[in-house]
């Protein structure tokens, strides 16, 4: 089935409900796609509540077909049948409400994310092309590219004005000293947190009398970090950028970044809010952001020299909240070229792992499905991508879980 013939079927059954309760995954692009059905649904009139949640479990789910998931729920197959789910993980799932690339053989892991999902659906239910700039943060924060689908739709935005696109530096921030603090991708050693630093590198290349260098201030940037990370991750420092011009906040790697970091720190309230245009949380979203992009910067300093054991890039923190991005964070490294797992114990015996591999993995492997696999041989549960996954076990089987993967990417 075509992903445009899922999306009308799935449309159709959204329609005939009375009211509808939508759950969405806590990052970027899960809130985002919670929050372009959220708004299909207003303007369509259909009465609806939606719920940020970091997971969920089909015990939580209960039957009578007015639930909708967005970027959860295709890696659980014992759902209600009649549960309407929006995603794009790999597909467990085998409910006839079900909206996922995989499904219709398109890359689920670069050529559409869980908003560009929400966004073919939103636009069966009514005229909601205005919404293409949330699913940029979609893109952003699930790491995807501008192909397939992600491009139809960006290219749909920049149609209508809806986004626009110059050359920049491409991370999140107000003005670029507040870009260089934030930064974790690409990580700067030294600099990146450390705002006496960046304050200093500024001057230096800042003529007397005149503007900043950007040319010199980026020169000296990709020189010290060059050792560091892997030019992949060099290339996100500087190209093109994305304005969107329906949004509060018009920097889409800045929306991104504001979204995700208040998602993750539990304030899904305020994410959705400044998804649904509503500036009045903005001040306190950008609080939230800062303290958890500086948060990660300081326990990356603290802990990218440590591993579990000696040789493996295995990482133990203490905040399960920067798990996903640390894990980011550390693949972007030039150094890495094997599993990079990330381990957040949790006072109840239970311990969250966030892993990542390299894009060209051992043929016929998948990440995603061998987490699931794992985790639930661990008693736990666990699933994702082809590259990127993640799992929650009992802490007494971590060692077997990280042998399972160390087995498939040595």
């Amino acid at each position: 089935m075509s992903i445009d013939t899922a999306a009308k079927d799935l449309a159709s059954q959204i329609i005939r409900q009375d009211q509808v309760e939508i759950r969405c995954h806590h990052d970027a692009d899960g809130i985002a796609a919670g929050a372009i059905m959220s708004i299909a649904l207003y303007r369509a009139h259909i009465p609806f509540r939606l719920r940020v949640t970091p997971r969920i479990q089909s015990q939580d789910i209960p039957k009578g077909g007015n639930i909708l998931l967005c970027d959860l729920g295709s890696g659980i197959s014992d759902l209600p049948e009649e549960t309407m789910v929006i995603d794009h993980h790999l597909p467990l799932f085998e409910g006839p409400y079900h909206v996922n690339p995989r499904l219709s053989g398109i890359d689920g892991d670069y050529e559409l994310s869980g908003a560009g999902a929400a966004y073919l659906v939103a636009n069966v239910i009514g005229d909601n092309r205005d919404l293409a700039g949330l699913v940029m943060t979609g893109i952003i924060g699930d790491g995807q590219r501008l192909t397939g689908k992600n491009q139809e739709i960006y290219l749909e935005g920049m149609g209508n004005g809806i986004i626009t696109k110059k050359r920049g530096v491409r991370l999140a921030g107000r003005d670029l000293p507040e870009q260089l603090i934030l930064a974790t991708n690409p990580y700067f050693p030294g600099i990146s947190g450390n705002e006496a630093e960046i304050t200093a590198l500024i001057n230096q290349c800042t003529p007397e009398s005149s503007d900043i260098s950007t040319d010199s201030l980026l020169s000296l940037l990709i020189l010290g970090a060059a050792e560091w990370n892997r030019s992949e991750s060099l290339l996100n420092l500087y190209g093109d950028v994305y304005q969107l011009e329906r949004e509060i906040s018009p920097d889409a790697h800045t929306m991104t970044m504001l979204i995700d970091a208040c998602g993750k720190e539990g304030e899904g309230s305020i994410a959705a809010s400044i998804c649904l245009r509503s500036s009045s949380d903005l001040g306190r979203a950008w609080e939230i952001a800062r303290e958890h992009r500086l948060r990660l910067i300081n326990e990356l300093g603290q802990t990218l020299a440590k591993t579990r054991n000696e040789g493996d890039q295995v990482y133990e923190i203490s905040d399960k909240r920067l798990a996903s991005d640390m894990a980011d964070t550390i693949s972007g490294c030039k150094d890495i070229d094997r599993s990079v797992i990330v381990v957040a114990g949790e006072e109840d015996g239970t311990s969250h792992l966030s892993i990542r591999v390299p894009e060209r993995g051992q043929a016929g492997t998948d990440l995603g499905t061998l987490v699931h696999t794992l985790a639930a041989e661990c008693g736990g549960y666990g699933g994702g991508h082809t590259n990127r996954a993640g799992a929650t076990i009992a802490s007494e089987h971590i060692s077997r879980f990280i042998a399972g993967i160390h087995e498939v990417y040595a």
